[in-house]
């Protein structure tokens, strides 16, 4: 009997061969996870499917049976040799500066659009009954409130959290796989 779990997705370089241990986990006679699954050479997603994989079980082990569990099929990303690229760091604190800077513009021009400071003494008098002295005795406490409200938001503090971001990024690749994968012929 041979048990196979299909993986969602499954990285390729150019040049190298689909072995059955890339695109799946599995339990059964030694040698089956090397077992060479036909792939496209062409960059791209790919859709393997689980009829491709009992295909090749079969031929290879046609006395055993086959249990397939989970997922029917796994994307194979057929990507090219990944090479250190230099501009890369740059790049980051390209984009790091670019969003840092729109998130304070953007967070400036709501502040001006409700008047903050205005709102910001309203709350003060309201809770003290008397009006703030210093305007850093409210702008102070609510700049620190709102980046560590972003970093709870984000998990910044917990690294082991999933974060709103990732579930959409995943969600994003997810689409992305179904949308562009082209069948294994």
């Amino acid at each position: 009997m041979i048990y196979v779990q299909l993986q969602n997705r499954a990285k390729l370089e150019m040049g190298q061969k689909l072995r059955l241990g890339d695109a799946s986990k599995l339990i059964g006679p030694k040698g089956a996870e090397d077992i060479i699954l036909p792939c496209p050479e062409e960059q791209g997603i790919w859709k393997l499917t689980a009829l491709h994989v009992t295909q090749v079980l079969q031929a290879s082990f046609p006395q055993e049976g086959i249990t397939l569990m989970g997922s029917d099929v796994c994307y194979v990303h057929r990507v090219k040799a990944l090479r250190r690229d230099p501009t890369r760091p740059f790049r980051t604190a390209a984009a790091f500066l670019i969003l840092c800077l729109g998130g304070t513009l953007g967070l400036c021009w709501f502040h001006a659009d409700v008047d903050m400071p205005q709102a910001q003494y309203a709350v003060y008098e309201a809770l003290t009954g008397e009006e703030p002295r210093d305007p850093r005795m409210i702008t102070i406490p609510y700049a620190a409130g709102v980046a560590l409200g972003v970093a709870v938001f984000y998990a910044l503090p917990s690294r082991k959290a999933t974060t709103p971001l990732e579930v959409k990024l995943t969600e994003y690749q997810e689409d992305m796989e179904k949308t562009e994968a082209r069948d294994i012929d």
